[in-house]
């Protein structure tokens, strides 16, 4: 929405323009009420025009009674609100909302009043439309930012995106790039869009394999965890600090990790995600370990059972259930299948995809087919999960109340980098997922060396 009302504001004057004659200026109203509005009259809807657009389309309303201040005025498409740009007595020109519903029924109010409320008969009817762009990057360079740069000016990275990302309680986006100039050394950016910068973080040391980023969903902040399995420090970025990473202590186990290598199982984990049930962090071993900590205390409890051994592999893709906190999803890399955890029953089972079949096939969830499944993320509704499915190059998307897999965004089997529509655009190994409060999607998009947006508008 941030976005969306950053376009509004440029579409200002053009909006002052097109409603023209006698318009007063778009300005805050006279103190003392809205000019030109009769409280004793009722306000009258005549027409609107178009009546079909997607978000941001300008909508010119027709009546009487408006008055000539656009701030007094409360639009409504069905339940969301309107950005009123200017009126006059007789006309306004509003911005259509971000989804409001295919279905649109228009309201005017004004001010506090809601006993002079009114409403069209006729249907604006919402084109919902999902886009692709990017964010950063798009091509290999041969440097990395450093400090604060503008996101505008950084068109290339010299590096890939090629872990989890993450988003903050304030939608910015935390993305690492493993540097290839310099053995085992990772860099955390933050990327902002709404103040169009990106800030290199911290530079983690030689001494680790790794770091993964995830959103503690009680505090809003991004923490990190070492991917090597014995290397248990973990710690956060403090926005009250300027986004400093701090360390917070060390995970303590309840009973011993279990883990082949005799020094830290180097890469072992590869994501942790936190259930908003409980406020804990959870993660999914190569070698089929089970865990989950505290971030508060560090305290961890080993949940591993025999269960688990038929689900070893990499996994970075982690969700919880919105309707029950008891069920965690996971997504084996190298299985290119989505396993069903009931935390309560200790049970294991395929949920989703074929276990050992890789391919691309949209349909319900036992016939659907994923080539190296990576990150998912749930929409803020509920509703839906999202899949990065890297070897297929595209983003899929998992409806819950049907049961059933289709392609989001991306042409399937197809590498490139294309913006646009999302069904024509080109995405090159996607790995990283993660969501905004809006439900715009961001893409770790690895061998493209960019972070894109998808945009349900």
């Amino acid at each position: 929405m941030k976005n969306f009302y950053r376009r509004s504001r440029l579409r200002l004057l053009l909006a002052c323009l097109l409603i023209g004659g006698g318009l007063p200026s778009c300005s805050d109203s006279e103190e003392g009420g809205n000019p030109g509005y009769r409280p004793d009259q009722p306000i009258v809807l005549e027409s609107f025009y178009p009546t079909t657009g997607s978000i941001a389309t300008q909508v010119i309303i027709k009546g009487k009674n408006f008055g000539t201040d656009p701030k007094a005025l409360n639009v409504y498409f069905n339940e969301k609100r309107a950005a009123v740009i200017s009126a006059t007595g007789e006309r306004m020109l509003v911005l259509a909302p971000k989804l409001p519903g295919e279905e649109c029924i228009i309201s005017v109010s004004m001010g506090e009043n809601e006993e002079n409320k009114t409403q069209f008969d006729e249907i604006f009817n919402y084109i919902i439309q999902t886009n692709v762009s990017t964010v950063a990057g798009g091509t290999k360079g041969t440097t990395m930012p450093t400090g604060t740069t503008q996101l505008s000016s950084v068109a290339s990275f010299m590096d890939k995106p090629d872990s989890p990302i993450a988003i903050d309680k304030d939608d910015n986006i935390y993305v690492r790039f493993s540097l290839s100039s310099e053995e085992n050394v990772h860099r955390v950016y933050m990327m902002s869009e709404e103040a169009g910068s990106i800030k290199l973080l911290n530079d983690f040391g030689i001494l680790v394999t790794g770091i993964i980023l995830s959103r503690d969903y009680k505090s809003g902040n991004v923490y990190w965890w070492h991917t090597n399995m014995g290397n248990e420090d973990f710690g956060y970025f403090d926005p009250v600090a300027d986004y400093a990473s701090v360390g917070s202590g060390k995970t303590k186990w309840d009973k011993p990790l279990s883990y082949t290598e005799g020094m830290p199982s180097w890469g072992g984990r590869q994501g942790f995600e936190m259930n908003p049930a409980d406020g804990k962090f959870y993660f999914y071993s190569n070698e089929g370990v089970c865990a989950r900590w505290d971030p508060e205390t560090g305290q961890g409890e080993n949940l591993t059972t025999e269960a688990f051994k038929t689900s070893q592999g990499d996994i970075m893709g982690i969700v919880f259930d919105p309707n029950d906190p008891n069920i965690a999803y996971f997504a084996v890399q190298g299985q290119h299948c989505i396993y069903k955890h009931d935390i309560a029953a200790g049970t294991v089972e395929v949920w989703a995809g074929r276990q050992n079949m890789p391919g691309y096939l949209d349909g319900p969830l036992t016939e659907a087919q994923f080539n190296n499944p990576c990150q998912m993320c749930v929409d803020p509704e509920g509703e839906a999960f999202y899949v990065a499915d890297r070897e297929n190059h595209c983003i899929r998307k998992i409806a819950l109340s049907k049961g059933y897999v289709s392609t989001f965004a991306g042409t399937p089997r197809t590498s490139g980098y294309q913006n646009g529509p999302a069904g024509t655009a080109l995405f090159n190994k996607p790995i990283g997922l993660t969501v905004n409060s809006e439900g715009d999607l961001y893409v770790g998009d690895s061998d493209n060396y960019a972070v894109r947006r998808i945009a349900i508008e």
